[in-house]
């Protein structure tokens, strides 16, 4: 019986000793979803295009728009110490554009958070010093449906990069009845199926995809958007009006879809 008594009570003060040195873990923040970037050192963002992030909380990866560039990388928000976070690896396209500065300053500002502070709608991120770098707002976007992807869609981009001059313009042909859609890669006709997971609405994935062998000049483009295809797992709202974005599971765009009623007459 002492023996019991012995070890429990020992048992006891090692989990009391346990508790009183180490850490709690604190609440972490809820990044998900997209921010668009209003100030960056000081400065109202006033761009044609607003600068934005967006996060994904399941793999602790960041993509999003710099101001000229998409932008891509990871980011790490400590479960320890409350406010503290870094961004990791954050790389850009690589188009120029007439005035560079804007993404410059964003780039510059990601690379030295160190914290954030959150206040309402928004959260300001800091620095080491805590010196404000970058205001993020929750970005707002119009809900997408699958019923908004019947008909016709162009395919304007892959990934980050414009679709260049191909033999036919690439598109996309949903038929929601029959879960079925049909189109051409820029080269081929294809056809094939598509559904989603039970309970994620904007969850999208494309099956038993098949094309004619039909040879063109160009074949890359094809390729591109047949691998791209493959790896769609969602979509959403484009940043410009009757568009729709394809992502991966890492929530990055691999297609830009622009309905054919706003696309330009050939």
């Amino acid at each position: 019986m002492k023996k019991t008594m012995f070890c429990a009570a020992v048992f006891a003060a090692l989990c009391m000793a346990g508790c009183g040195t180490g850490k709690k873990a604190v609440a972490v923040m809820d990044f998900s979803g997209e921010w668009d970037i209003v100030n960056v050192k000081g400065e109202s963002v006033n761009a044609e295009e607003t600068p934005y992030i967006g996060f994904d909380q399941t793999t602790n990866r960041v993509y999003g728009h710099a101001g000229c560039n998409r932008l891509m990388g990871a980011y790490h928000v400590d479960s320890v110490e409350t406010g503290k976070m870094n961004f990791e690896q954050v790389a850009t396209t690589r188009m120029m554009c007439p005035d560079m500065s804007l993404e410059q300053n964003v780039l510059d500002a990601l690379n030295k958070v160190a914290g954030f502070v959150q206040t309402g709608d928004t959260v300001e991120l800091k620095d080491a010093d805590g010196k404000a770098l970058m205001t993020l707002q929750k970005r707002v976007k119009p809900a997408v449906t699958l019923g908004d992807l019947a008909g016709r869609w162009v395919i304007t981009n892959i990934g980050s990069v414009a679709v260049g001059e191909v033999e036919k313009t690439p598109e996309l042909n949903f038929d929601l009845d029959a879960k079925r859609v049909h189109g051409n890669a820029s080269c081929n006709t294809i056809n094939g199926s598509f559904s989603q997971e039970e309970g994620k609405d904007n969850s999208l994935r494309f099956s038993q995809m098949i094309s004619t062998m039909m040879a063109c000049p160009n074949m890359e483009t094809e390729r591109n958007i047949l691998d791209a295809l493959d790896k769609v797992r969602t979509f959403d709202a484009g940043e410009e009006e009757g568009t729709v974005v394809l992502l991966d599971e890492g929530g990055f765009p691999v297609l830009t879809l622009l309905h054919a009623e706003a696309a330009p007459a050939e």
